[in-house]
């Protein structure tokens, strides 16, 4: 239980086991068995590991102003390129478990506030979302939300990673959020997703 997160989509419990980096389900009478045991226990339909502290809300509602306003800016997109890399090769050497208790620790050290309104925070937002222009960001949401987050704690600023799932098919996706303010995606996106895991 130490590193497994879940979420309950439409009567259907989907974990993340954080240790094994790997998504699963359980068979339909085994589902109903420990839907039943959740609810006795009262337990929450959207559980995460202790170490892994949940924000109290994640409800989007809209999508970051800097993503379509931000100007193109080499310099902070070649960081933002070298930031996304850097995590990749850690998330290869090291494990999912082990870069997501570092951002854990980075994030809460370095973040004292919530205010994404600043000029290096609208800059960093708008660098990582031109990148994709450069890198196509397909298949890789997981290290660009966390070099983000990074990002936004490097100038003092708390963002969340949130990692969210679907069924029917199944699907998986990460993005940046702080508050109700989607900063890597857009929103119409996001809702298609129910979070499983929030850092």
């Amino acid at each position: 239980m130490k590193d497994l997160a879940w979420c309950e989509i439409d009567g259907k419990l989907v974990f993340l086991d954080i240790g094994k980096d790997r998504y699963f389900k359980l068979a339909d009478d085994q589902n109903q068995v420990a839907l039943d045991r959740i609810r006795r226990c009262g337990l929450p339909k959207w559980h995460q590991p202790k170490w892994l502290a949940r924000p109290s809300t994640l409800a989007p509602q809209r999508t970051s102003n800097a993503i379509e306003n931000g100007r193109f800016n080499l310099p902070e997109v070649a960081r933002a390129m070298w930031m996304q890399r850097r995590v990749e090769r850690r998330l290869a050497r090291y494990g999912f478990a082990s870069v997501l208790s570092d951002l854990c620790k980075t994030v809460n050290s370095r973040s004292a506030r919530t205010d994404i309104a600043g000029d290096a925070a609208q800059k960093t937002i708008s660098a990582f979302h031109h990148s994709k222009l450069v890198r196509t960001a397909a298949d890789r949401c997981l290290p660009r939300s966390i070099a983000l987050a990074l990002g936004l704690a490097a100038h003092c600023v708390r963002a969340h990673v949130v990692i969210g799932v679907r069924i029917a098919p199944f699907g998986a996706h990460c993005w940046v959020q702080a508050g109700n303010e989607i900063l890597n995606e857009s929103v119409e996106e996001v809702l298609l997703y129910t979070p499983i895991l929030a850092i």
